[in-house]
C-alpha cells in the first residue's frame, strides 16, 4: 500500500511539472528572413532582383526592437559564392516605404553609404566576406511588428545555385561583425530568442541549340551543351533511328564501351557514333565553357567546350605532355593529326572545334584543363 500511494505522488509531481511548462509563456522571439524567398527566383546571368530582409517580432518580444547589425556573408562552404551571384546594393527600405510597416533609421546620416562595407576580411579559419548592413530607430517598435531591415540588390554573375546565409562570425575590420537584434532598451536580445532563415538562389544559363551534319558512317563527336536531360535518347533524339551504335574509350583499360539509350553522356568526353544514313543532329542545354580532364599515358579520347581555340594554345595546360592529338575526318572515314613539334605544314588541322571529339595521346599523367 505504501508503494502505491508513493507511486501515486510520483504521478503528481510529473503532472504538476507538466502544468507549468503547459503555462509557461514562450520565449519572446524575432525571426529574421529574405523576402520574397530567393529559393524560388531563378535568374540568368546579368539578371537582378531585390529582395528585402525582414525582422519579424512576435508579441512575446514586450521589450519590442530598436537597433539591429545584420552582416550577409560570402564565406567558403557557406555563404554566398562570388562566382554565382553579387550583392551589388543595399539601399534604406524607407526610400521603398509600404505603408503600415515601421522602419529604421540608418547610421551615417540615413544615407546607407557607409552601411554596405566594402569587404570584411575574416581571418582564419573564415577565409571570406560579407556585406554589412547596421540601423537604429529612435524609439524603437513595439511588438508584434514586422520591420524591413535592408532592400539588397542581386546581380546573377553565372550558372549555379548560390547559398545566401546570414553571418554570424566575428570580422574587427573595416567593422565588427556578427549579426545581432537590440531591444528598445538597447539590451542585445538573446542569441536563442532569434530565428535566421537563410536561403539561396539558382542563377541559369541561357539556353541554345547546337547543330551538326553526321554523315552514314562513323563521326567522332563531342558535346558543347549541357541538357538537362544527358542520356543517350534525349541527346540524340533528333537522330533517333538514324544510328545504330555509339562508343567512348576507356582510357585506363584502352578499351571501347558500348552506351545504350539510358547511359548517360557527359561533357569533356568524345565519343563515336555509327550512322545508318546521313542526318542533322540538333540539341539544346548550356554552354559548356571549362574544362579539367584527367589524362592517362597513352590515348585519351576527349571532348572540347562551347567554342573555338587555336592549337597549340589550347592545349597549353599540357604542353610537353603530349605526343599527338588525331581526329577523325568523317567524309573521307580518316583520321587527322596534328604534332606540337611538327612544322604547321604538315599538320592536318591547327583548331579544337565545339562539337568535335579528339584524341590526344599523353606522355603521362596530366590534367587538360582550358581556359
Amino acid at each position: 500500500m505504501k508503494r502505491e500511494v508513493l507511486g501515486i505522488g510520483a504521478v503528481l509531481v510529473v503532472l504538476a511539472v507538466l502544468s507549468v511548462i503547459a503555462t509557461t509563456p514562450a520565449l519572446a522571439h524575432v525571426t529574421v528572413y529574405f523576402s520574397p524567398d530567393p529559393s524560388t527566383i531563378s535568374l540568368e546571368p546579368g539578371e537582378t532582383v531585390m529582395i528585402q530582409v525582414m525582422a519579424d517580432v512576435d508579441a512575446n518580444e514586450t521589450d519590442g526592437i530598436r537597433l539591429f547589425q545584420v552582416g550577409v556573408a560570402f564565406v567558403a562552404n557557406e555563404s554566398f559564392d562570388p562566382t554565382v551571384i553579387n550583392i551589388t546594393k543595399a539601399e534604406n527600405p524607407c526610400r521603398i516605404y509600404v505603408p503600415g510597416w515601421g522602419c529604421f533609421e540608418y547610421y551615417w546620416n540615413d544615407t546607407f553609404k557607409s552601411v554596405i562595407k566594402p569587404t570584411c576580411e575574416y581571418t582564419p579559419p573564415y577565409p571570406g566576406l560579407f556585406r554589412w548592413m547596421t540601423g537604429a530607430n529612435k524609439k524603437g517598435f513595439d511588438a508584434p511588428i514586422t520591420v524591413p531591415i535592408a532592400n539588397l540588390t542581386i546581380e546573377a554573375i553565372g550558372p549555379g545555385t548560390s547559398p545566401l546565409n546570414f553571418t554570424h562570425y566575428k570580422c574587427y575590420e573595416p567593422t565588427v561583425g556578427s549579426s545581432r537584434l537590440f531591444d528598445k532598451q538597447a539590451d542585445r536580445i538573446p542569441p536563442e530568442n532569434i530565428t535566421w532563415i537563410n536561403s539561396s538562389i539558382t542563377v541559369t544559363a541561357p539556353q541554345e541549340t547546337f547543330s551538326k551534319d553526321l554523315v552514314e558512317g562513323w563521326n567522332l563527336i563531342s558535346l558543347p551543351l549541357t541538357a538537362d536531360d544527358m542520356t543517350v535518347s534525349s541527346v540524340f533524339s533528333s537522330v533517333a533511328g538514324k544510328y545504330d551504335a555509339i562508343y567512348s574509350y576507356d582510357a585506363e583499360t584502352h578499351s571501347w564501351v558500348a552506351l545504350g539509350a539510358d547511359d548517360t553522356l557527359e561533357n569533356g568526353v568524345g565519343y563515336f557514333i555509327h550512322m545508318t544514313e546521313n542526318g542533322t543532329w540538333t540539341y539544346q542545354g548550356s554552354a559548356y565553357t571549362a574544362m579539367s580532364i584527367p589524362l592517362e599515358p597513352g590515348l585519351n579520347l576527349v571532348g572540347w567546350v562551347n567554342t573555338s581555340a587555336s592549337l597549340p594554345d589550347a592545349l597549353s595546360s599540357i604542353e610537353g605532355d603530349y605526343w599527338y592529338v588525331a581526329r577523325w575526318n568523317a567524309t573521307t572515314q580518316k583520321f587527322e593529326v596534328y604534332v606540337p613539334d611538327a612544322p604547321p605544314v604538315f599538320n592536318d588541322f591547327n583548331t579544337m572545334e565545339r562539337g568535335e571529339g579528339y584524341f590526344i595521346a599523353a606522355k603521362t599523367n596530366c590534367t587538360l584543363t582550358y581556359p
